[in-house]
């Protein structure tokens, strides 16, 4: 899969993890709803990085390449 289609993936992950904690926060399950919010971001944030071109390592935490790739993410 090309980084695009990969990067499209993503996302419509990332919706459909922001639609469950949506759910899950109209239900009063508060924590499923903020678990549901962190990994649509996480999903969110790792397909900008594919689109772009960019890698990332394979762990949940990012920060640190949007950090060192923020020149290229402004454009």
């Amino acid at each position: 899969m090309i980084n695009i289609e990969m990067a499209r993936d993503y996302m419509f992950r990332s919706k459909r993890f922001l639609m469950e904690a949506k759910r899950a926060l109209d239900e009063g399950d508060n924590a499923t709803a903020v678990r549901r919010s962190q990994e649509s971001l996480e999903l969110a944030v790792k397909a900008l990085l594919r689109a772009v071109g960019i890698e990332y390592p394979r762990s949940h935490d990012v920060s640190d390449v949007l950090l060192d790739q923020r020149s290229v993410l402004q454009k």
